[in-house]
C-alpha cells in the first residue's frame, strides 16, 4: 500500500478510536444524569468492565499469534478448498477460546439466560402449531429475545430438542458452526462474483477476517446463526448467477433466504445485499426465481398462522414498552456506527479508506452492508446491542481489510483489539 494511503488508514483508525472513547465518556455522563443508555456501565457496549485472564485467553492469544505469523503465507498458497476449511475451523477455535475466558460454562451462559430462546422450547415442543398460530397475540408474554424476533429460531431449537439435540450445549454448537461458517460463505460469494480478483481479495483479507472482534460474539448469540444463514443464502444466489445451470442453485438460495425473515426481522433490510448479485452479474433471473421461493415461504408461514407484518408490529410495540425506546436517539446513531467498526476491527476500518482498490463486486458488497447499517442506525430501531445485531452485516464489511493485508502490523492490531476487548469487557453475550 502506498505510504500516503497507509497514513490515511492510520488517521482513520485514530479518529475512530478517539470517537469511540468520546462516546464511552459521554455515555457514562448521560447514565449518571439518569438517561437510559445500556446496562453494565460500559457504554456503548452492553456489559461491564472487569479485567480477567484464563486458559481460554492463553489459547486465544496462541491462535491469534499463529494467524499473524503464518496466516498470510498460508492464505496466499493454500488450495481454495483447504483455505476455506482452515478459515472456518480457525474462526471457530478463536471464537470458542475467547468465549471461554470466564470458563466453559460461559460458552452457553448467554443462551441459557432468562431473556433468551431456550426458555420457550418446552412450550414450543409440545405444541409447535399452536405456538405459531398464537405467536403475535402472546408475544409480549415471552422472553425479550423471543418477542423481539419471529418464531423461526425457537421452532428450530424445539425441533432439535425433539430429535435428542436439546439444551444449551447443542444450541451453542449450532450457533458456532453456522455462525463461523459465514466466513466461508462470504469468501465463496466474493470469488463467484469477482473471479480471480475476488479470490485475491479473499486470500489477502482472510487472516484479518478470522481475527476480527466479531469473533467475541460468534459463539454466544443467536445472531451469529442468523449471520450464517443470510451469508449462505447470498452465496448460493451468487453461485446461481454465475453458473450455466442456475435453477437448482437459485432454488436452494430461495429456500435459505426464505428462512431469514422468520429468524430475525433485522435480516429484511440486510437482504439488500442480494441485489449486489444481480447488479454484479447482470443476470436477474436467478434472483427473481429465488425471490419467488422467498414469497412462497412467506405464504407458507401465513397459512401456518404467522403473518410477518403482524409480527413486526408486535415487535415495535414491545420495543416501545421497553427500555430501548428511552435510549437517546442521537447518541446511538453515532454509537452504533462506531460499534460496527469494533466488530470489523481496525484493519477493516483502515481498509475502508482504500476501498477503491478492491474489485467492483467486493466494493459493492461492502458499500451496501455499510448502507444497511446506516439506515438501521438512522431508523432509531436499533439503539444499542448492535454487537450482536449487526453480525450479519459485519461479515460483509470486514473484507475491506484486504487493502491493508500486506502489512502484518494491521493483523497485530486486529488481534490485539479482539483479545484486549475480551480481557476487559464482560459482555452480556
Amino acid at each position: 500500500m502506498p505510504p500516503r494511503a497507509s497514513r490515511r488508514a492510520v488517521v482513520a483508525v485514530a479518529i475512530w478510536a478517539a470517537c469511540l472513547a468520546l462516546v464511552w465518556a459521554v455515555g457514562l455522563v448521560l447514565e449518571r444524569a439518569g438517561a437510559v443508555i445500556t446496562y453494565g456501565g460500559a457504554p456503548p457496549f452492553v456489559g461491564h468492565v472487569r479485567l480477567r485472564v484464563s486458559g481460554g485467553t492463553v489459547v486465544a492469544v496462541l491462535v491469534a499469534t499463529l494467524v499473524v505469523v503464518r496466516g498470510p503465507a498460508f492464505a496466499r498458497s493454500a488450495r481454495w478448498g483447504v483455505l476455506l476449511l482452515a478459515g472456518w475451523v480457525t474462526t471457530a477455535a478463536f471464537a470458542v477460546a475467547l468465549a471461554t475466558t470466564d470458563g466453559w460454562d460461559a460458552l452457553t451462559a448467554p443462551l441459557r439466560g432468562e431473556h433468551d430462546y431456550l426458555g420457550v422450547v418446552p412450550v414450543v415442543r409440545e405444541a409447535p402449531g399452536v405456538f405459531v398460530r398464537t405467536f403475535t397475540e402472546r408475544a409480549l408474554d415471552y422472553p425479550i429475545h423471543v418477542r423481539g424476533h419471529p418464531p423461526g429460531f425457537p421452532l428450530l431449537l424445539a425441533g432439535m430438542d425433539r430429535v435428542g439435540l436439546g439444551g444449551a450445549g447443542w444450541a451453542a454448537a449450532l450457533v458456532i458452526g453456522v455462525g463461523t461458517s459465514a466466513v466461508v460463505a462470504v469468501a465463496i460469494t466474493v470469488r463467484a462474483l469477482g473471479g480471480a480478483p475476488g479470490q485475491d481479495v479473499v486470500r489477502r483479507a482472510l487472516p484479518a477476517v478470522v481475527l476480527a472482534p466479531a469473533a467475541l460474539w460468534l459463539a454466544t448469540t443467536g445472531d451469529a446463526f442468523f449471520a450464517g444463514v443470510l451469508a449462505w443464502g447470498i452465496a448460493l444466489l451468487a453461485l446461481a448467477s454465475t453458473r450455466d445451470r442456475a435453477w437448482p442453485w437459485a432454488l436452494a438460495a430461495g429456500l435459505v433466504l426464505g428462512l431469514c425473515p422468520f429468524l430475525s426481522y433485522g435480516l429484511l433490510p440486510m437482504g439488500a445485499l442480494t441485489l449486489v448479485v444481480g447488479v454484479s452479474t447482470r443476470r436477474w433471473v436467478p434472483t427473481l426465481l429465488a425471490g419467488c421461493v422467498v414469497l412462497a415461504s412467506a405464504g407458507a408461514w401465513a397459512v401456518a398462522g404467522f403473518w410477518l407484518p403482524d409480527g413486526i408490529a408486535v415487535t415495535h410495540l414491545a420495543s416501545s414498552l421497553g427500555r430501548a425506546a428511552d435510549r437517546p436517539y442521537v447518541y446511538f446513531v453515532v454509537a452504533d456506527l462506531l460499534l460496527l467498526g469494533v466488530l470489523v476491527g481496525p484493519a477493516a476500518v483502515g481498509g475502508l479508506t482504500g476501498l477503491s482498490r478492491l474489485p467492483q463486486e467486493a466494493r459493492l458488497l461492502v458499500v451496501v452492508a455499510l448502507g444497511a447499517a446506516l439506515m438501521g442506525a438512522l431508523s432509531g430501531v436499533e439503539r444499542g446491542e448492535v454487537e450482536r445485531i449487526w453480525l450479519p452485516l459485519a461479515c460483509w464489511v470486514v473484507p475491506a481489510a484486504a487493502v491493508l493485508a500486506s502489512d502484518r502490523r494491521w493483523l497485530v492490531a486486529q488481534a490485539a483489539t479482539t483479545v484486549v476487548l475480551q480481557v476487559v469487557l464482560v459482555s452480556a453475550w
